[in-house]
């Protein structure tokens, strides 16, 4: 089971977190990993604090650089190596 933690705090929220992973629920279905992949809020990562981007772990590991533009295409990236 991959585990995916997406930051819901303030300010990942207002740079469309809650799109993200909306949009990332979307594509897990469609590729019919529901069952192999855990997605969860989280609150603060301090990514935003260090210039990380949005706060986004995958497997406990935070990533850098995720933006409303690529998230979806650098989570499932993550996604696909962890399987």
């Amino acid at each position: 089971m991959v585990r995916v933690d997406i930051c819901i705090g303030s300010a990942c929220y207002v740079k469309n977190s809650g799109n993200i992973a909306k949009e990332l629920t979307e594509e897990i279905n469609k590729r019919n990993l529901q069952d192999q992949v855990e997605l969860k809020g989280s609150f603060c990562m301090k990514s935003c604090v260090n210039h990380l981007g949005l706060g986004v772990k995958v497997n406990g590991r935070l990533l850098e650089g995720v933006t409303a533009v690529n998230a979806v295409d650098v989570i499932m990236k993550e996604i696909e190596q962890a399987l």
